[in-house]
């Protein structure tokens, strides 16, 4: 199994719409799937339809009290894919848990056990390379980076690149595995500037499949229903159901991940 951090300090890159959507895809190819939101804002739960009762358990309970790691609040939702979930209580969380130790390891212990049930854990990061960034990209084997087809996004590469340095004292493997361009509008010579310098740049790391400016993909989180439910015949449908493929070729379920043998 292989577990992926959707990371990149920008907001609104698309990180959000991507593990749901790439979520379900892969669940829909007969994959075992865990999305992990780590994200206050909670876009992800929402953008699954789940809804949260005031005492039920979240990220923010599993990462406070390491000993839910026993039973991890997982929630079975429509899609084929299980979540942790996550609600504005996690926006308290950096304060809590930087006395801890080990405070940026917090969420690879917790997971270590959904790792045999698991073929894909995706973990949407929330726009920020503070304590919650850290303990995603801590608990991943690899880095799927949304890249917005625009230069601010781009710009941010370099300082996501930085970020990865510092977590590689403690997780020295972890690295970019790939990117994948959003929102991207090919009629702009904006969107095919942006596409030609991030193939130049980072070659086969970026996927074939790229995420179009679309309507659709816009609307599909306001409904809590990814893409493929919402809309399954759209433009976005049919982008994330490529980029899944190249993901299951990528990192074969039974081969990716530390565990591999």
């Amino acid at each position: 199994m292989i577990t992926i951090a959707l990371a990149l300090q920008k907001g609104g890159v698309g990180k959000t719409t991507t593990a749901a959507s790439l979520g379900m895809e892969l669940a829909r190819a007969g994959n075992r799937v865990l999305l992990v939101d780590t994200d206050h804002q909670g876009n992800l739960t929402l953008a699954l339809g789940v809804a949260v009762g005031p005492d039920d358990p979240t990220i923010y309970e599993l990462l406070i009290n390491p000993a839910l790691a026993q039973q991890l609040p997982v929630v079975a939702t429509d899609y084929g894919v299980d979540l942790i979930p996550a609600t504005m209580r996690l926006a308290g969380a950096e304060t809590r848990l930087s006395s801890k130790y080990g405070r940026e390891q917090l969420l690879r212990n917790a997971l270590r056990s959904a790792r045999e049930h698991y073929d894909y854990i995706l973990i949407d990061s929330p726009p920020s390379l503070g304590l919650l960034t850290a303990n995603a990209l801590v608990a991943a084997d690899t880095i799927v980076v949304p890249l917005q087809a625009h230069w601010f996004a781009l710009n941010a590469m370099e300082q996501l690149g930085e970020t990865i340095q510092e977590i590689r004292a403690i997780s020295p493997a972890l690295h970019i595995g790939g990117i994948v361009l959003t929102m991207v509008d090919k009629r702009t010579g904006l969107s095919r500037d942006i596409e030609r310098v991030a193939r130049e740049a980072y070659g086969e790391l970026v996927f074939e499949a790229t995420i179009p400016l679309s309507t659709r993909l816009a609307e599909a989180p306001a409904t809590g229903q990814p893409i493929a439910a919402y809309a399954g015949d759209s433009a976005g449908a049919v982008a994330y159901r490529a980029l899944a493929e190249e993901v299951r070729q990528r990192w074969p379920a039974a081969e990716g991940g530390r565990d591999a043998t």
